[in-house]
């Protein structure tokens, strides 16, 4: 498998050039940053979860905070699936494209884990949990995608 970090796919001269102005390094560094954005996210999540129900992550509720773990994860899959297809197939986006793309994913990120910060005061403590663990899963799930831009020849 093809690595392109980023780098649109040209075949001629011109390549070269391309790949100057593609930025390579600045893809890295910003899916870097991204990758410690997601992790970030994912610990917070997490942790603010088991602290809105004791022993949480023991017993029946562990089902639950797993299943809504999983559903972050893979609703996050599913919506940033452009950019996973991109890395597979080498075919990546444009340095500018990528920036925005993780400069929203963020965002909602972040927006999704402060809806479960302050929904205790409007919501039963298990839907809390349930989007608190939502937003863990998501999280952990765009740090596993930045893993991916570092890892050669993964198939």
């Amino acid at each position: 498998m093809r690595r392109n970090w980023g780098l649109p796919t040209k075949n001629g001269e011109r390549a070269f050039l391309d790949a100057k102005t593609a930025k390579p390094l600045m893809t890295l560094f910003v899916s870097a940053v991204f990758g410690v954005i997601g992790a970030c996210i994912a610990a917070m999540s997490f942790a603010e979860a088991r602290d809105v129900i004791a022993g949480l992550f023991h017993g029946g509720t562990l089902i639950a905070a797993v299943v809504a773990a999983g559903f972050g994860c893979w609703a996050y899959v599913w919506l940033a699936r452009p950019r996973f297809a991109a890395q597979f197939t080498a075919e990546g986006d444009g340095f500018s494209s990528l920036l925005r793309f993780y400069a929203r994913t963020a965002v909602i990120l972040m927006l999704v884990l402060i809806l479960g910060r302050v929904s205790p005061a409007i919501l039963p403590e298990i839907a809390t949990v349930l989007i608190l663990c939502a937003s863990g899963g998501a999280g952990a799930a765009a740090a596993f995608q930045t893993v991916l831009t570092f890892v050669p020849y993964y198939e």
